[in-house]
């Protein structure tokens, strides 16, 4: 939101969030939108939802390269046409896992599949 509208938005008050989302879907005409809040997780955004998904708690070592894995997941679960909640899940678990490694480094796919299983946002495999 501070690119895209120029707003620096309090990052712990959802209904600011909220706010400037709708600003920027109503000026860029969007239909969806996905925002990283940082330590305090994921904003998802569409027609039919509104979603807010706390940050897992991890030992973070770096934060090179998790906004781009978390665009490059969320792009992946949207071309699999995969639920709102779903997209913002992983996209947000994904993000976390870069950031326990030093540098930009890619996920692992059996890592990241087993921690959604483990928080249960997936039962299987894909």
């Amino acid at each position: 939101m501070k690119e895209g509208l120029k707003i620096d938005s309090d990052l712990n008050d959802l209904k600011e969030i909220e706010k400037s989302v709708q600003q920027l879907k109503d000026q860029l005409e969007l239909e969806s939108v996905l925002i990283t809040l940082s330590e305090n997780g994921v904003y998802i955004q569409n027609k039919k939802e509104q979603i807010h998904l706390p940050a897992h708690i991890r030992k973070i070592a770096d934060v090179s390269g998790a906004g781009d894995t978390v665009v490059s997941t969320a792009a992946l679960c949207v071309a699999l046409g995969l639920s709102a909640k779903t997209i913002a899940s992983l996209s947000n678990l994904a993000g976390g896992l870069v950031c326990e490694q030093v540098g930009v480094v890619p996920i692992e796919k059996s890592k990241l599949l087993k921690e959604a299983i483990k928080k249960a946002i997936f039962t299987k495999g894909l």
